[in-house]
């Protein structure tokens, strides 16, 4: 079986593919995003989590 395509169906094939394309990109950007937002949220915790944790380690042993 040949298909055949005229030009209006292969510019709106293009269309969709394109904006499937461009539907994929968007969100593994969005998810790229977002797991790097939440990486650097945790990483700022457990700074503040060590920076506390050495104040009382220093505080227990200089008493």
């Amino acid at each position: 079986m040949v298909i055949v395509l005229k030009q209006y169906t292969r510019n709106g094939f293009t269309a969709i593919d394109s904006l499937i394309g461009l539907t994929i990109i968007s969100v593994f950007s969005l998810f790229y995003i977002h797991v790097t937002t939440q990486m650097n949220r945790n990483i700022d915790h457990s700074q503040r989590v060590m920076v506390v944790e050495r104040k009382n380690y220093e505080r227990t042993i200089h008493h």
